[in-house]
């Protein structure tokens, strides 16, 4: 499994350097940035200490969706409870829901320091987490965040077991199944006339992605089944 940090619009430059040094730390090398190119600063450069490859190495996207797009599961962060209604995870429930899926390539997204991520940034992941803190000021800084999403991840991932080249295949194919899911979800809930702004649409949405490896597999073949008893209705 990849992890791969995602900034949204840093403001600053040593905020990712230390980003960069805190992941390094922990074994993970993977960044991009959105928005934002102060990782090619040299105070980027200055505080991320040993870790300067990270940034180097750093890919650049204009917008998030492109950022997102070839991720199988996106987790973002958040510091603040938002008005729609949403499951709330911390970094140990995150990972339990990583690693009850088969997912090669797992984003965690992070905002602004100043701003955090917009509503329209979290309608782009799957599973929205927190950190829980004892006081809500002061508030921790983008690389003191990163340093502790880092932390539990490098002690809570657990490494798949290694499998044939044809078991491989079939794993990759099973990666994409949420967001195969998640389109099929939103199409029928269109055909029955369910608005996804709905409180039972809103629910479905939220508890979709925390679904078992297992019950995602069943999922996948009941809508199978809707497909062809909705094709054989059409037809007849």
């Amino acid at each position: 499994m990849q992890l791969y940090f995602v900034l949204k619009s840093p403001a600053r430059a040593e905020n990712v350097g230390a980003a960069a040094r805190a992941m390094k730390t922990m074994g993970f090398s993977q960044m991009r940035l959105v928005n934002s190119r102060v990782h090619e600063e040299d105070k980027a450069h200055w505080v991320a200490h040993g870790a300067q490859e990270i940034l180097d190495q750093a890919e650049y996207f204009a917008e998030l969706a492109p950022a997102l797009a070839d991720m199988d599961l996106v987790i973002a962060t958040t510091a603040r409870e938002r008005g729609r209604y949403r499951y709330y995870l911390t970094p140990q429930q995150a990972i339990a829901q990583v690693n009850n899926k088969q997912v090669q390539k797992v984003a965690l997204l992070f905002g602004c320091e100043e701003s955090g991520l917009s509503n329209e940034d979290l309608a782009l992941a799957d599973i929205i987490s927190y950190l829980p803190l004892k006081v809500s000021y002061p508030s921790l800084n983008l690389g003191q965040a990163i340093m502790l999403y880092a932390y539990e991840f490098s002690q809570g991932v657990q490494e798949p077991v290694a499998e044939n080249s044809g078991a491989d295949a079939e794993a990759h194919t099973e990666n994409k199944q949420l967001r195969l899911l998640q389109q099929k979800t939103a199409q029928l809930f269109d055909d029955i006339g369910v608005e996804q702004q709905e409180k039972l649409a809103e629910w479905v949405f939220d508890r979709l992605p925390m679904l078992e490896q297992r019950d995602l597999n069943l999922l996948h073949l009941l809508y199978k089944d809707l497909d062809r008893a909705l094709s054989e209705r059409r037809g007849g």
